[in-house]
C-alpha cells in the first residue's frame, strides 16, 4: 500500500509547512494500519550513525515523511554498526525500528531475524560521494584509503584523477561509516577517504574525485509481533488480493 492512502496531517496540506521529501513509501499491507510508524507520539528508529552518515541523512528524511502523514517524531538512535544495530533494535534498552539500506552487506540478516519484520520501504538520493583528502591533490605511491566495506568499489573514482589509479599502491583503511572514514583522514590515519558531502564538509576535506548521489532503497524493520493494540485490521478494499498500484 502507498502512503496517500493514510491518513495526513495538516502539515500535508501544502503551504510553508510543505513537506520538502515528498518520496513515496510502500507499506507492508500485512503492518498497517495498525502500526505505530503511522501514529503520533515519538518513535526511537536506529540506524548507522553518527550524525552525517548517509544512513542518519536518509533517516532525518524519512522523520520529516512520517511526520508529515500523521505519524510520530522520530528520535534517531545512531550505532557504530549494522550488526550493533541488528543486537540492539527490540533488544531491552534498544530501538524498537531499524533503518536499513538495501545496499548493506547484512542486510540480509535483518531480514531472517526472528524478532523483526519488514514494516516498509522507500527510496531517497544518497548525497554526493567521493575520494576526498586534507591537502590539496593525491601523492603518488602508497595511498592510505579508508572506507567502508560498501563503499570500496569507488575506489574506481580514482580513474577518474590525474594519472589514472595505477599511480596507487592501495592500502585499505577499515572504516565503520562514512564518516568515520573521513575522521580517519582528519585524524592523520589515512591519506584518502571514501566518504560523503556530510563527513567531507564536517571534516573540512578536500574533493579530489567525487561523483552525484544515487537513489537508494531504504528498508524500515519493526519488531516481529506488534502489541494487541498496534495490530493491524484489514481494510475491507484491500481484502480481494488484488495488487495495488499507484495512482
Amino acid at each position: 500500500m502507498t502512503e496517500h492512502l493514510l491518513h495526513a496531517g495538516p502539515a500535508a496540506l501544502g503551504g510553508a509547512d510543505r513537506d520538502p521529501t515528498p518520496f513515496p513509501v510502500l507499506w507492508e499491507p500485512a503492518r498497517i494500519p495498525g502500526s505505530p510508524l503511522l501514529r503520533p507520539g515519538r518513535m526511537r528508529v536506529g540506524t548507522l550513525g553518527p550524525e552525517g552518515t548517509t544512513s542518519m541523512v536518509a533517516l532525518e528524511r524519512l522523520g520529516h515523511r512520517l511526520a508529515h502523514l500523521g505519524g510520530p517524531d522520530i528520535v534517531p538512535v545512531p550505532y557504530d554498526s549494522f550488526e550493533e544495530l541488528l543486537a540492539a533494535t527490540g533488544a531491552r534498552g534498544g530501538p524498537a525500528y531499524a533503518l536499513v539500506p538495501g545496499a548493506a552487506e547484512c542486510a540480509t540478516r535483518f531480514f531472517w531475524s526472528p524478532q523483526l519484520r519488514l514494516d516498509a520501504t522507500f527510496s531517497t538520493p544518497t548525497p554526493e560521494y567521493g575520494i576526498a583528502t586534507r591537502g590539496p591533490s593525491l601523492h603518488e605511491g602508497v595511498l592510505r584509503l579508508a572506507t567502508l566495506h560498501e563503499t570500496r568499489r569507488l575506489v574506481e573514482l580514482l580513474d577518474g584523477a590525474e594519472g589514472g589509479r595505477g599511480r596507487y599502491e592501495i592500502v585499505w583503511v577499515p572504516a565503520e561509516s562514512t564518516m568515520h572514514a573521513a575522521r580517519l583522514v582528519a585524524a592523520g590515519r589515512a591519506d584518502a577517504a571514501i566518504t560523503n558531502e556530510p563527513g567531507r564538509s564536517a571534516h573540512r576535506l578536500r574533493f579530489q574525485v567525487s561523483r552525484p548521489g544515487v537513489p537508494m532503497v531504504w528498508m524500515v524493520f519493526g519488531p516481529a509481533v506488534l502489541s494487541r493494540s498496534a495490530r493491524p485490521v484489514p481494510s475491507p478494499e484491500h481484502t480481494s488480493g488484488a495488487p495495488y498500484r499507484d495512482r
